[in-house]
């Protein structure tokens, strides 16, 4: 059997790096820090960290359409679409779109996190003796 799991691997690995950096990034808007410090961060964290998300969610969303059939990787790439739709478009109310960024993140967390503690290991028992 090929290393048809470093697919998977590389698909849920991009989407945690997009919801990791949402969850970032919301918990760096609502910190109270003042504009000096606030500019730090946004220059030395947020700016880095969007660059590659947007790389990372390009390529999460091309393996999704690949490795379709799993259902999870579809989800997930609906998911970033439609974060990415809501903060662009910043549609609905304040609260909605202050928390989209913490729904987002924690949701791609916890799917990411079953894939690589649980199904991972179900799905590919013998990835290690290749």
């Amino acid at each position: 059997m090929s290393r048809d799991w470093s697919k998977y691997d590389l698909a849920y690995g991009c989407f945690l790096l997009c919801g990791a950096s949402a969850l970032i990034v919301g918990v760096m808007s609502v910190s109270p820090m003042g504009t000096g410090a606030a500019g730090v961060l946004g220059f030395l964290v947020a700016i880095p960290l969007a660059l590659a998300s947007i790389a990372a969610l390009v390529v999460g969303v091309v393996l999704s359409f690949v490795l379709w059939r799993h259902w999870p990787l579809p989800l997930l790439s609906v998911m970033t679409v439609l974060f990415v739709a809501e903060l662009v478009l910043e549609a609905g109310p304040v609260a909605i779109y202050n928390a989209v960024p913490f729904l987002y993140g924690i949701g791609t967390l916890v799917i990411c996190g079953i894939w690589f503690s649980v199904v991972r290991g179900r799905m590919f028992p013998n990835r290690g003796n290749e």
